[in-house]
């Protein structure tokens, strides 16, 4: 599933990138109040916490399917 999240990369302090990825190839996620910590593509990346909820979310509909 292909899906936009905006992101900031783990050694910037502001979020200013709308990245399309692949939700199946997250990796490594760890999650902190505030935001998620994930690797895609060999890259570490930062979500807001919310954002990154809704997007489990959306997975979990799209399994079920």
């Amino acid at each position: 599933m292909k899906k936009e999240l905006f992101v900031r990369f783990a050694n910037e302090s502001s979020y200013h990138k709308w990245v399309s990825l692949d939700t199946s190839k997250i990796e490594n996620p760890v999650t902190f109040p505030k935001e998620v910590f994930f690797t895609i593509d060999g890259v570490r990346v930062a979500a807001i916490r919310e954002d990154w909820d809704e997007l489990q979310k959306e997975i979990k509909e799209n399994e079920k399917l």
